[in-house]
């Protein structure tokens, strides 16, 4: 098929893939057709003889890069399983993962996942402020120190941001470690530092979808890898939520200024979603400032969709009105489990509400951050898988001797540490030669204590991978309901990783790799045979016929950070984003379904849960709460809020 084909050559997508210009931005609104457009312009290029190889497509997800693949080569076109398609953060990641490009960085690109940071940030020095004051200064320094658009990233001005990189980068060289912004900061500095590198030189044609969700280091890798050819990138102002990574609107609005000889081209008729679902989306972004798009355009054969706002009396009422009202549906015929995606401004609520729907017999799977591995035995236990791998791996030594300790035994650590540099050892050699009683350190005895118990779990592990591999699952992911995520994904790597004649040490390092990888890059889910639930940003890129947006109340919709250095105002114009976003998930169809959104409430919950949630409340005492400020700003569009008492 030739990629014009039943391509109106009128419409936004025919011209966006028919454009010859060398840079292009692209602003499109949510459902409005550019993920087609982006796919047949990718055809054209590799029908008009494009060497596959030299075009580079970053996605936001990696479910995002193969569906373009498939895209492609469903249309019937040559190379298109050559195109590299990936996101950012992978493609750096490989990048430096290049022998060469490790010796001239001096770094070690091992992923460090979110709870490993946590024993980092209590081994830095007590001087930048407590643990989140650390959080916010290391978001900073992965974002090359560019807080603003208009700054450059590279290096930190201020003294304090300095000392904060130094010690920093001094914990992670010591542990052979890798924050995932970092890969970002490294693949700029050696592409910055070596113009002639052939990474530089490497692509024809780069593609970037969801640009508004690149901080400026980000962009700042995308132009030198574009050095060679054209640029072009896609995106949408209105649908930028990613401000804690320093990702600003500003990136995809001054494109034009910034990339002279641009061409502009924008999509405004949304295809997905219900009618009224367009209505409410384009006038609640409307209240924000400063915006490129006008009133988002409903596609004339879509349904008006079905829209229902209710309040609950509690979250408790809530959650069991939700589950009753997905298990009616799904049992009566009218939904399948995989129309379903709710949403929920926090991780804890939405396992509530997964565990509910289980509870009711609805096959459900929550989808949050580093979802696998959520709770502190699954984080004990796959340090010890990669320990296990890697026995030198000083990042899961580091977490594990911690455990179970508010400041993760920093102290005694740190003099660990200092043992070993002074005398020239290695970390493991001294720990080996305490337990041994070669050696005695002082002030590491708790250090000792758990060291033993480590070296005895691993024993344990090891004789079971190389017994009995079902008992080595039982210990890694016991078979329990919250276990069932990482449980799958370990018998998957296993299962592409032990292979006959594979020696147990290499199929334990490949099954590893798999684990961590799923972990870290986790696929943004598309359709399967189960209820989707996962947090308001984790739906970027999917649509569903049936969405639900929990908790829409005040108090986390939207949420502010008062100590936050972003202004109130760009806060609460970023969390209205977030919110046309999650409603804009539903999708509609001419004859076959009509979409339906459900935005839900409550007006209290026990104070206890209130701070569990990260509401401020006693915890005595009942927290009272209020639907959140952005229904009223659908204004006649939506409407009125039922109340079930």
């Amino acid at each position: 098929m030739e990629w014009d084909k039943n391509l109106d050559k009128e419409s936004a997508a025919y011209r966006f893939a028919a454009d010859n210009s060398k840079i292009i931005r692209v602003v499109a609104g949510p459902g409005t057709g550019k993920s087609f457009g982006l796919n047949r312009r990718v055809a054209r290029l590799l029908e008009q003889g494009q060497n596959p190889k030299k075009i580079l497509a970053v996605t936001f997800t990696r479910t995002a890069a193969q569906d373009l693949q498939n895209e492609i080569q469903s249309i019937g076109i040559s190379g298109a399983d050559k195109v590299v398609a990936k996101t950012l953060h992978s493609f750096c990641f490989g990048l430096l993962n290049k022998k060469e490009i490790i010796q001239n960085t001096g770094r070690f690109p091992r992923p460090m996942l979110e709870f490993e940071q946590k024993p980092m940030l209590n081994d830095i020095d007590s001087t930048f402020g407590d643990i989140k004051n650390k959080e916010t200064r290391l978001k900073a320094f992965e974002a090359a120190w560019a807080r603003l658009q208009s700054e450059i990233p590279g290096f930190p001005a201020d003294a304090s941001d300095r000392q904060f990189e130094n010690e920093i980068k001094s914990w992670l060289i010591t542990h052979k470690a890798m924050l995932f912004g970092e890969m970002i900061i490294e693949t700029f500095h050696y592409l910055r530092d070596n113009p002639l590198c052939v990474e530089r030189q490497e692509f024809d044609h780069v593609l970037v979808d969801e640009y508004q969700d690149l901080n400026k280091a980000e962009q700042s890798v995308i132009d030198l890898l574009s050095d060679n050819g054209s640029l072009t990138i896609i995106g949408d102002d209105d649908q930028s939520i990613y401000s804690f990574k320093y990702a600003n609107p500003e990136g995809i609005r001054e494109f034009p200024n910034t990339h002279p000889g641009c061409n502009v081209i924008d999509f405004d008729h949304c295809r997905r979603c219900p009618k009224q679902v367009v209505a409410m989306a384009s006038r609640l972004i409307s209240h924000n400032t400063n915006r490129t798009l006008g009133d988002l355009q409903p596609f004339d054969t879509n349904q008006d969709g079905v829209v229902r706002i209710i309040q609950w009396k509690s979250l408790d009422a809530e959650i069991d009105g939700i589950t009753r009202k997905v298990s009616s549906d799904i049992k009566d015929g009218s939904i399948r489990p995989e129309d379903v995606l709710i949403l929920t401004p926090v991780r804890k609520i939405g396992y509530r509400v997964r565990d509910s729907l289980v509870k009711a017999g609805v096959n459900a799977k929550s989808y949050f951050r580093e979802w696998a591995i959520s709770t502190n035995e699954l984080k004990y236990n796959f340090s010890l898988l990669s320990l296990l791998a890697n026995k030198k791996d000083m990042v899961s030594l580091r977490y594990l001797l911690g455990f179970g300790n508010q400041t993760y035994r920093s102290a005694s650590y740190k003099h660990l540490i200092s043992y070993a540099k002074d005398n020239h050892m290695d970390t493991l050699d001294v720990l080996d030669s305490c337990v041994s009683g070669v050696l005695k350190v002082p002030r590491i005895s708790s250090l000792i204590n758990q060291y033993r118990i480590i070296t005895e779990k691993l024993k344990e592990l090891r004789f079971a991978a190389e017994t009995d591999i079902n008992q080595f699952i039982d210990i890694l992911a016991p078979d329990i309901q919250e276990n069932e995520d990482f449980r799958n994904i370990l018998i998957e790597a296993i299962n592409l990783s032990k292979k006959e004649g594979t020696d147990t040490q290499t199929w334990l390092q490949d099954a590893y790799k798999h684990c961590v990888e799923k972990v870290s890059f986790p696929d943004n889910t598309s359709e399967h045979d189960h209820v989707r639930i996962m947090s308001l940003h984790a739906s970027k890129g999917l649509s569903a016929k049936y969405v639900i947006v929990m908790s829409a109340i005040d108090e986390l919709i939207p949420r502010i950070d008062r100590d936050s250095e972003i202004s109130i105002e760009k806060q609460i114009e970023e969390q209205r984003r977030l919110f046309y976003v999650a409603i804009t998930r539903c999708k509609s169809s001419k004859e076959n379904y009509p979409g339906t959104l459900i935005i839900s409430s409550f007006v209290g919950l026990p104070g206890n849960e209130a701070l569990g949630i990260g509401i401020k409340a006693s915890a005595y005492s009942r927290r009272s709460v209020s639907a959140s400020r952005f229904i009223r700003e659908f204004e006649e569009t939506a409407p009125a809020t039922i109340a079930v008492k």
